[in-house]
């Protein structure tokens, strides 16, 4: 689904606009995490399960650094570097593979690795 769709316009759009004002406040950020996987899940669902563990991840080590506020920093780091690791290889790793198998010679296959939408 594309943001300038007649499907997202007059559909999935106005449902979560009015469904966000007449749902109780503490289920409000569950019904837009809900909504915004649905709106993946139609472009690329695919990669749905990739969006859930980041999802779970993230929201795990927001969770540890609460609770942990001395390792805050730590915990950051790791949150980053898991993040920057997951675009690394989305869009990075056929690119390395590539340059070593030019520069040592030898034949690498080299998969075909489709970006994710959003990441």
């Amino acid at each position: 689904m594309v943001f300038s769709s007649l499907v997202f316009l007059w559909i999935f759009l106005p449902i979560v606009f009015v469904g966000y004002f007449f749902i109780q406040d503490r289920y409000k950020n569950i019904f837009l995490l809900l909504g915004s996987l649905i709106f993946y899940a139609w472009g690329e669902p695919r990669y749905i399960c990739l969006m859930l563990c980041s999802i779970f991840i993230n929201y795990g080590i927001g969770l540890l650094m609460d609770r942990y506020k001395n390792k805050k920093k730590l915990l950051l780091i790791l949150s980053i570097l898991i993040n920057i690791g997951i675009l690394g290889y989305f869009k990075y790793f056929a690119f390395l593979l590539e340059i070593i198998s030019k520069c040592t010679g030898k034949k690498i296959e080299i998969p075909e690795i489709t970006l994710p939408i959003g990441i």
